[in-house]
């Protein structure tokens, strides 16, 4: 190989799936949207939050799916609003 491939530089979009539940539906591009989905892909499945160095602290997109179709309705939730509802109301976060 020439230096030239050497040097040669590639650069990918890399996403990662997080399945999510919420008590509402979603707009996306919506300033709450961006909230809300923050929040829950900023908490372990445990409840509490996500350190400073993992990757969901620096996200810079994301996009709605319906999972139920491309998926179906066997895959297991990541995290959803009512277990931090539940988890901040036993003070476990």
């Amino acid at each position: 190989m020439s230096k030239e491939n050497n040097d040669k530089k590639y650069k990918y979009l890399v996403t990662t799936r997080w399945y999510v539940e919420t008590n509402e539906e979603l707009v996306a591009g919506a300033a709450e949207t961006d909230e809300k989905i923050l929040d829950l892909v900023q908490h372990r499945t445990n409840g509490k939050p996500s350190c400073k160095t993992c990757p969901t602290r620096s996200y810079e997109g994301y996009g709605i799916l319906d999972y139920h179709y491309f998926m179906g309705d066997n895959k297991a939730v990541y995290m959803s609003t009512d277990k931090l509802k539940e988890l901040s109301e036993n003070n476990l976060s």
